[in-house]
């Protein structure tokens, strides 16, 4: 895979690396993992909200557990819609 930054975001990058005493690699990848788990939450909320899918299959695209699906929901005030889940 081919990487491309800009200078201030290496300079950080290393910055970043040598404060946290990993490197530059693993710091990379870390982010990419963060980023994606992030991501893949807010979709599985949007697609909830909209009523696209039901809480399993949002649990499922988050990469939680069901029950830990439910717990976001109720901490970001989003109401279940328990009346029309089916699994």
């Amino acid at each position: 895979m081919n990487l491309k930054l800009s200078k201030e975001s290496r300079e950080w990058l290393k910055k970043i690396a040598m404060e946290e005493k990993i490197s530059e690699e693993e710091l990379i990848s870390l982010s990419v993992e963060k980023f994606m788990s992030e991501y893949r939450l807010r979709r599985a909320i949007r697609e909830y909200v909209e009523g696209k899918v039901l809480l399993g299959k949002t649990s499922e695209i988050a990469g939680v557990s069901k029950r830990k699906f439910m717990v976001i929901l109720e901490d970001l005030g989003i109401p279940l819609n328990v009346s029309s889940e089916r699994d």
